[in-house]
């Protein structure tokens, strides 16, 4: 199945979805052994009613069905079947809420905790999020040959985002001078300095080991996702409970809103957060649901009703 032009993680969740199809089709009559042609429609719409039937979200099942459908495409293509049965199933509605915006107490919480830290690694690494809205994946890959940062002016080269697509971003003021300040006055005193023989600006604690044997030397996902999770548990217990169940992903979600709420335009966001489709322009759609109103707000505006 060719997913060349999708991140690590949606070719996981593909897997995944595909995996439980075929235990599942194991199970049913003339299912065992798995073959590509035992995948019918009778079979699709089966196990996606049996998914609904033990509480599957509609946004799994619809994962479900496009891993079906790109399976089966891979199908046809090497000669196994000859259509492709997912092709005629309506997808499960999806309503689309809005994505986490924090509230004022949650930004003051999260960048006083960062600053308390007073970890230059930290530091770059949120200003990354908070205020330039990269995903995680894109922080983790980030190269220092990618970032041109002074005193004055910052801007970087995002490379092999979300389905391959590369561009270049200036930097809000307080993203390039954490960035600055990590790359360019860097602190090796510091625990967690970065390895100055990594190309990476965000080096693993195992960087000289995995170049000799020569795998990439940058600091993983799961490590900055655990870097993010140790910084919330060391919070005090009243700003624990402020933070707790916020993931590094919000971040850039809130900076939607938050540009929103600037005054940018919904093709400014795209453009910057790297929201494009396979010809270059702007994914409005995908951008669009970033910046859907949320409930608590509707609720202000509901407030505001005369009669």
């Amino acid at each position: 199945m060719s997913l060349a032009l999708h991140d690590l993680k949606t070719i996981s969740a593909y897997l995944s979805a595909l995996r439980n199809f075929i235990r599942w089709s194991l199970e049913q009559p003339g299912g065992n052994p798995f073959l590509p042609e035992t995948i019918t429609e009778t079979a699709i719409v089966s196990y996606l009613s049996y998914m609904t039937t033990n509480g599957r979200a509609p946004r799994t099942r619809n994962q479900t069905l496009t891993a079906l459908r790109r399976f089966c495409r891979w199908a046809i293509g090497e000669g196994y079947i000859t259509h492709n049965p997912a092709n005629q199933i309506q997808p499960p509605v999806i309503v689309n809420t809005a994505p986490r915006e924090l509230t004022p107490e949650q930004r003051y919480v999260l960048k006083n905790r960062v600053e308390i830290m007073q970890s230059q690694r930290l530091s770059a690494i949120f200003a990354l999020g908070y205020w330039t809205g990269l995903r995680i994946s894109e922080i983790a890959q980030l190269r220092l040959d990618s970032c041109q940062v002074n005193q004055r002016a910052g801007q970087i080269i995002v490379k092999d985002s979300k389905g391959r697509k590369t561009r270049t971003i200036d930097l809000h003021n307080q993203t390039r001078r954490a960035l600055y300040d990590y790359i360019c006055k860097e602190d090796y005193t510091q625990r967690d300095a970065r390895d100055p023989d990594s190309s990476y600006v965000f080096t693993s604690q195992r960087a000289a080991w995995l170049r000799r044997h020569g795998r990439s030397d940058h600091l993983s996902v799961r490590g900055l996702e655990y870097i993010w999770t140790t910084m919330k548990r060391q919070s005090r217990q009243d700003e624990y409970s402020i933070i707790h169940d916020i993931a590094f992903h919000d971040l850039r979600h809130d900076f939607a809103h938050r540009a929103r709420a600037a005054g940018w335009r919904l093709e400014e966001i795209a453009v910057y957060l790297g929201h494009q489709t396979r010809d270059g322009l702007p994914a409005i759609t995908t951008t669009a649901r970033y910046t859907l109103p949320s409930r608590q707000q509707l609720k202000q505006r509901l407030q505001q009703l005369t009669g």
